[in-house]
């Protein structure tokens, strides 16, 4: 945080927000830090803020203003109650003009030690501090006024002096303009007119700088009576004469800069990562900074193309140095002096030669690929300490864990970002590359297979010489060998992904090879419970894999990029642990299952759940690997609870229990008769009538052998159901009697309450009102979601529609309690026939709108009879060419808000019933 008076007396984030203060707040804060860690009494105060004619309790008024303030002000700035008045405390630098003073003072040492390249620097940024007069429109007031003209003059002090050190460096032809500027706003400054006779002298233009000199003379004699002072007579002079000592000499603390590398072609995709790069490179709070990121996602051509932007900015520019070659990290104080061109002492510590080289100087230092030598990462700290104008920014593969560090994650480029990536440098590679819109769809995939990975994404483009883009999509499976073939004029491990990945594994210890092997297993990523039940990963090795980029931690998961998992796969395939591992992941993902959802097939009634579905690319993974593997009875776990709760489509989860159901081998009876039992129910709610009668069927029998009376009856309510929907009354109801028999002796078994629910619909569906109220009423309580559905469908069949609307509405509201799509989409339906048969086409068309968002593909949530029976009321009034208008609305409205519309308008008196 810092406090502008450089300009309005604001308050400043770290961010570059700014607090903006009411009118007499920034009048008392200005006040304060006019003379701050001094009191201000309450009298000075008191006539700041009212110069003319305060109010009677001006006193007291002022306190509150102060409160205020204080309330306003962030944290590390505080005003402190004295006897006599107000303090305002500060801590070091918060205070722009402070800083300011500050950053003055040290461009005057670093001048008069003749570092001119670094006066300039600092100046720089003393002046960048500016952002108009001091104290913005309260300049001109009294209480500020002598502040603020004492800052002033230290401005032009400092321009004088960063002119002063421009020309030293010899830099008049780039200065001369400002000077021009300068030398107009400020005609009676002595020492700007001088320093622009020298530098339009330097230029060539000796007539300019000597009408110069003439103009000065003629103002000064008639404003203020006097003749140009000994200096400027004496420059006059020189200049007559072409004096030789007027040219620009070298000065003993200029150092030649080093260049840095000049990037083979544009960096595309960065924008934000180097905006931040360079608020982070000129904080100087910031000394260290370190790059992570995995092998290929493009540390390198960042820093340098952040290091090209900063380097101005730094009064010795910036240096390059290249570390990877180097196998000792005794060796790295050499590099970096053989980078900065500096000759070595005999015998002298080259730590010591390096730090003493460098301690005049302002620099930027880009250390890059640390992560092997990171023994040496001390050196970065004691270099630091004894260089105090240095920053290092370092790109390594793994955290440095040394104090001052500041990490800055490089992450894969964002999917626009890396198709532009692709087509530009396909079009180096090929100028003729013009790609077509099915090569656009190519493109978008292969950038998606590889993650974004920069280095990955231009050994891919590369090969568009060759290949077009659905080729090369075609021959991504695997990645590894075909990403080949790199610039010969990049480094060894850069040239091939593969090499770049060999390269970052075998800097791992054995335990982190091994861990990362096993890792490979996780589809999707893995939980720190996951990792060390499947992998016996341990917590130290886990975090050690995230500082080095070779996995990422996102929340409560641990993920790797897919070109990283896919080389571990290999790995672990080589070293032969692959079927052990994946024997363990499936069995891993079966308990986490069967916990998760302990009732099976009951699903699909339930909301989707973030924790199942974080890991279902697990539970795929872990399914397809036991289905190849014929692990009959971990393939039947699996598919038993695979999509409820998902984003896995019914009929794919139908698919997966009936590959699993077909396998040969040995499994216990109960088993299978519970994935029978759910293949019954999953194929009855996408409305595959046929498969369900058939798995119904075999779970009743296999329930009967087992002898298990709620197995069996809950199976014979799942087929009751299918034959009710195809029609055959009596034969459903008596599947429910026969329900009802077997657990007649738990009153208050879910069973029973399903089988009374079943005759109830029964009852309906025969045109039997009278008994179909009567069953769903005795169930209210005990399933009320049903039981008021069913009650709804009742008045609503008997043209009731008022107690209609309020049944169905009292039923979503119990709906929306639980958050499941299946009763909310069912009461929203009821809702939308009613509408419907009210002709109300406003609200059927926004009601049935929130129906098809809830009914989709993945998750469907009306059985396909129930849809139609619904469906049947909203076709008469569809052909409305309002329905369709608010249709559309009702697509873009949410379902909470969709809910909201109809509670808002139905009444609900339950209280009645």
């Amino acid at each position: 945080m810092e406090v502008r008076v450089l300009g309005p007396p604001d308050v400043v984030g770290d961010d570059g927000s700014v607090l903006l203060l009411a009118a007499k707040q920034r009048r008392l804060l200005a006040a304060l830090a006019a003379d701050p860690s001094k009191t201000r009494t309450v009298d000075a105060l008191i006539d700041a803020l009212w110069p003319e004619r305060p109010p009677r309790a001006a006193a007291k008024v002022l306190q509150v203003y102060v409160s205020r303030l204080r309330k306003a002000l962030p944290e590390g700035i505080r005003i402190r109650t004295e006897s006599s008045g107000y303090t305002l405390e500060l801590e070091q630098d918060a205070l722009d003009a402070a800083r300011f003073e500050r950053l003055l003072a040290e461009a005057r040492i670093a001048f008069a030690e003749e570092n001119a390249a670094l006066a300039v620097s600092l100046l720089g940024r003393a002046l960048s501090l500016w952002r108009g007069r001091a104290f913005g429109e309260l300049a001109y007031e009294d209480f500020v006024r002598a502040e603020a003209e004492r800052l002033e003059e230290l401005r032009l002090l400092a321009l004088e002096q960063q002119s002063e050190a421009q020309l030293r460096l010899g830099r008049h032809s780039a200065v001369v303009g400002n000077l021009r500027e300068l030398a107009v706003a400020h005609p009676l400054r002595e020492r700007m007119q001088a320093q622009l006779m020298l530098a339009l002298y330097r230029c060539g233009r000796q007539t300019e700088a000597l009408d110069v000199y003439t103009s000065l003379g003629e103002r000064l004699r008639e404003q203020l009576g006097l003749e140009p002072g000994g200096e400027l007579r004496v420059l006059q002079r020189r200049i007559l004469q072409h004096d030789r000592t007027l040219a620009p000499a070298r000065t003993t603390a200029e150092q030649t800069q080093v260049a840095l590398p000049t990037p083979p072609n544009r960096l595309l995709g960065r924008g934000r990562e180097l905006t931040e790069l360079r608020r982070l490179l000129l904080d100087e709070r910031v000394r260290l900074l370190v790059l992570t990121g995995a092998g290929g996602s493009g540390k390198t051509r960042l820093a340098l193309e952040a290091a090209v932007r900063a380097a101005d900015s730094f009064a010795n520019g910036a240096c390059f140095v290249e570390v990877a070659p180097l196998r000792n990290h005794e060796h790295m104080p050499g590099a970096i002096a053989r980078a900065l061109a500096l000759e070595a002492v005999p015998g002298a510590d080259p730590l010591d030669t390096l730090a003493d080289a460098l301690r005049s100087r302002e620099l930027l230092l880009i250390v890059d690929n640390a992560e092997h030598v990171r023994a040496g990462a001390p050196l970065y700290t004691r270099l630091l300490a004894r260089v105090p104008r240095l920053t290092l920014l370092v790109t390594s593969r793994t955290v440095l864990h040394v104090s001052g560090e500041h990490v800055y994650p490089v992450e894969p480029l964002t999917q626009p970002a890396a198709i532009t990536l692709f087509n530009e440098r396909a079009r180096e590679a090929d100028s003729r590359f013009h790609p077509t819109s099915e090569d656009e769809q190519a493109i978008l995939q292969i950038c998606s297979r590889l993650d974004g990975l920069p280095l990955a994404l231009e050994l891919a483009a590369s090969r568009t010489r060759t290949l077009t883009p659905r080729e090369l999509l075609d021959r991504l499976e695997p990645r590894i060998p075909l990403l080949t073939g790199g610039p010969r004029d990049l480094p060894a491990r850069q040239q091939t992904l593969r090499a770049t990945l060999d390269w970052s594994y075998d800097l791992l210890d054995e335990d982190e090879q091994r861990d990362i092997r096993r890792l490979a297993v996780f589809a999707g990523g893995c939980t720190l419970e996951a990792a060390e039940a499947v992998c016996e990963a341990g917590v130290d090795t886990l975090q050690s894999l995230v500082d080095k980029s070779i996995i990422r931690r996102k929340g409560a998961r641990f993920t790797m990029l897919e070109t990283i998992r896919e080389y571990a796969v290999e790995r672990l395939a080589n070293i032969g642990e692959a079927e052990r591992v994946q024997r363990r992941h499936a069995g891993y993902f079966a308990v986490f299952a069967e916990a998760t959802w302990p009732r099976a097939f009951q699903l699909y009634f339930l909301p989707p759940d973030s924790v199942r579905a974080a890991e279902i690319d697990n539970m795929r993974a872990a399914l397809e690997w036991s289905l190849r593997a014929g692990e009959t009875e971990l393939a039947l776990r699996l598919a038993a609870v695979f999509g409820g709760g998902t984003s896995v489509t019914r009929r794919e989860w139908l698919d997966v229990l009936e590959r699993a159901l077909a396998l040969t081998g040995q499994v216990g009876k109960e088993r299978r008769a519970r994935a029978v039992r759910g293949a019954g129910y999953v194929a009855s709610h996408i409305g595959d009538e046929k498969a369900a009668l058939r798995w119904f069927g075999e779970s009743i029998e296999l329930y009967q052998e087992l002898g298990d009376s709620r197995g069996t009856a809950d199976a014979i309510i799942g087929l009751g159901h299918v034959v009710r929907r195809q029609g055959e009354h009596a034969r459903a109801r008596g599947m429910f009697d026969d329900a009802l028999a077997l657990v007649e002796d738990d009153a208050a078994s879910i069973e029973r309450v399903e089988a009374l629910v079943g005759l109830a619909e029964v009852a309906r569906d025969e045109g039997d009102y009278a008994l179909a109220r009567s069953l769903f009423e005795t169930n209210l309580d005990a399933a009320p979601r049903a039981s008021l559905r069913g009650l709804g469908d009742i008045a609503l069949l008997e043209g009731k529609l008022a107690e209609s609307a309020s049944r169905y509405a009292e039923g979503l509201e119990e709906a929306q309690r639980s958050a499941r799509s299946v009763p909310i989409a069912q009461f929203l339906a009821g809702l939308a026939a009613v509408a419907a048969c009210e002709a109300n086409v406003e609200r059927a068309g926004r009601l049935w709108a929130a129906v098809d968002i809830l009914d989709g593909e993945v998750a469907p949530a009306l059985i396909p009879a129930d849809r139609l029976r619904y469906e049947a009321f909203v076709t008469r009034v569809r052909a409305d060419a309002r329905f369709q208008k608010h249709y559309q609305e009702g697509r873009r409205l949410a379902l909470e808000d969709a809910a909201a519309y109809v509670l808002d308008s139905v009444d609900i008196d339950s209280r009645s019933r």
